[in-house]
């Protein structure tokens, strides 16, 4: 959950609530820990909402979890320190989760059309307190809402973006990781091992974009429609790394086509949906550029 914990303190650092930031990121990594543990999401959306000397987290996904799996463990006092709190030492999960409920003035659970969003409020007036259920009812008070994103963040945007390009793109990065994660076994093949390390490593550290990708191309998918606006939240010097990535998937494009691989490569539309997304991405986080939609660029670019 690198991602996660980096947008919470960079979020908290822009806003000059560097003394949140502890309790913050540790209660991040909690909740996002449990999503992926107990759920089978195909997207995970961390938020924060800025409040007086607070700030809330929540982490939404569209995984199915029993509410077993949202209650954390109880606390009793420490017999030989009645002042302190032990959590009881229970053969279940849970254990983040009562953190979270110690370290957070409030937290709660909110279902939502997809699936369910868990929150916690964080302060610096927190007082002492034990572990607690969390809070079911979605029309709970929420912080106050500030738009602004971690400094020099930026919220890329790729208007107009093509549906069924962008799932296909997806699908396409999804065959090559499966089978490059094969071939990373095979130590005679050494050109498609180190471009499978390659590949990894760099879709590591977009995911949580590509989640958000995938996520809003799925539901665009499902309303019928052709082209979806896509927003993206990314930290600076983000650009290097979407380089880095196209020059992978060329490379692996290159294998492909000599049929080292058995993956098909990238058909010459989604090689232009690539270099398109590439610039839009890169032009946004760099140059601060205007956004241009799929059927602008290509018009220019003709």
């Amino acid at each position: 959950m690198p991602v996660a914990r980096r947008f919470v303190a960079d979020g908290l650092v822009s806003w000059q609530l560097e003394g949140l930031v502890d309790d913050a990121t540790l209660c991040v990594s909690e909740l996002a820990g449990n999503a992926a543990l107990h759920s089978t999401a195909t997207f995970m959306r961390v938020e924060m909402r800025r409040g007086r000397n607070a700030v809330r987290i929540s982490v939404e996904d569209d995984g199915a979890a029993a509410m077993e799996a949202l209650q954390p463990r109880p606390s009793f006092p420490d017999p030989e320190d009645p002042g302190d709190l032990v959590l009881a030492d229970e053969a279940t999960t849970g254990r983040g989760l009562a953190i979270v409920s110690i370290l957070a003035s409030d937290w709660g659970v909110d279902q939502t059309e997809r699936g369910k969003r868990v929150w916690a409020d964080i302060d610096d007036g927190t007082e002492g307190h034990g572990v607690r259920q969390p809070k079911t009812d979605a029309d709970s008070e929420a912080a106050p809402v500030n738009d602004g994103l971690p400094a020099r963040w930026v919220l890329v945007r790729l208007v107009g973006c093509p549906v069924r390009l962008s799932q296909r793109q997806d699908e396409h990065l999804d065959e090559l990781i499966r089978e490059l994660q094969l071939i990373d076994a095979d130590r005679e093949n050494p050109r498609s091992r180190l471009l499978a390390l390659e590949l990894q490593g760099l879709l590591s550290g977009p995911e949580h974009a590509r989640h958000t990708g995938r996520r809003m191309a799925q539901q665009a998918a499902e309303s019928g429609a052709e082209y979806v606006d896509v927003e993206m939240a990314m930290p600076p010097g983000f650009g290097a790394e979407v380089r880095k990535l196209d020059e992978a998937v060329k490379a692996a494009d290159v294998l492909c086509e000599e049929m080292r691989l058995l993956t098909l490569a990238s058909s010459a539309e989604l090689r232009t949906f690539r270099a398109w997304m590439t610039a839009q991405i890169t032009g946004q986080l760099e140059r601060g550029a205007e956004p241009a939609s799929w059927n602008d660029w290509g018009a220019e670019d003709a």
